[in-house]
């Protein structure tokens, strides 16, 4: 399976995951009144988006130079990254926003088993998608890939402290949701600019190297051996 299709191949399971996911955990967190919940369930659907986006820079990257572009179109990937990591960015953004709300407007989140045993599955899902897709980011030199898979381990961190917060309620009977949604989304906001950095600094100071099939790196029609 060649470079392109490995990455498209890749993103759909993102896709799929992160779909069902963002389903499962929207309604427990309406149904619990959690807005971290919530905002980690609309993270899950940016997290599809940038799925999708990696699938269509892909298949950009693939199209062939012409006269106007004689180096072809694989910087296409790293403007991918970008969007990727723009969405992230404006998805911290907005769950931060929500979060001081619920900080000065609390209202008692309600915890069951169901909500529980969700909020673990997601955690052992995000981990095993993580993984997998910065995996396959490094073995395919894809920065989209990596972006996604990051941001995929980021959000098992995330749903862990809102695990945390069950916790405390359960326990004490003390609301830390608005608090870890806020500590929440400050992590996905350095997460974004994190992500921002690599695709830019490629676009700005380095040249595209692809693997070519006799294991070198080809740079836009020059062959080097590894």
């Amino acid at each position: 399976m060649d470079r392109s299709r490995e990455i498209i191949r890749t993103s759909w399971i993102g896709i799929a995951a992160n779909v069902l996911l963002a389903g499962f955990k929207a309604a427990v967190g309406i149904l619990a009144s959690s807005v971290a919940i919530v905002m980690d369930a609309v993270n899950n659907l940016s997290d599809a988006l940038s799925s999708v986006i990696t699938i269509v820079g892909t298949k950009l990257s693939q199209r062939p130079a012409d006269r106007k572009h004689p180096f072809g179109f694989g910087r296409v990937e790293y403007f991918s990254a970008i969007i990727i990591a723009v969405i992230v960015l404006s998805a911290g953004i907005t769950s931060l926003i929500e979060s001081v709300k619920k900080i000065f407007n609390p209202s008692e989140p309600t915890y069951t088993t169901l909500t529980l045993i969700v909020i673990v599955v997601a955690i052992a899902v995000k981990l095993i998608l993580g993984q997998y897709v910065k995996r396959k980011g490094k073995q395919l030199k894809s920065d989209a890939l990596i972006a996604s898979g990051s941001d995929a381990l980021f959000d098992a961190i995330i749903t862990l402290a809102t695990l945390v917060s069950a916790g405390v309620m359960l326990l004490w009977g003390f609301s830390l949701d608005g608090i870890l949604g806020a500590l929440i989304s400050l992590v996905i906001i350095k997460a974004g600019i994190e992500m921002l950095a690599s695709p830019v600094n490629e676009l700005l100071g380095t040249s595209i190297s692809q693997p070519d099939k006799e294991g070198g790196v080809r740079v836009r029609g020059r062959a080097w051996g590894v």
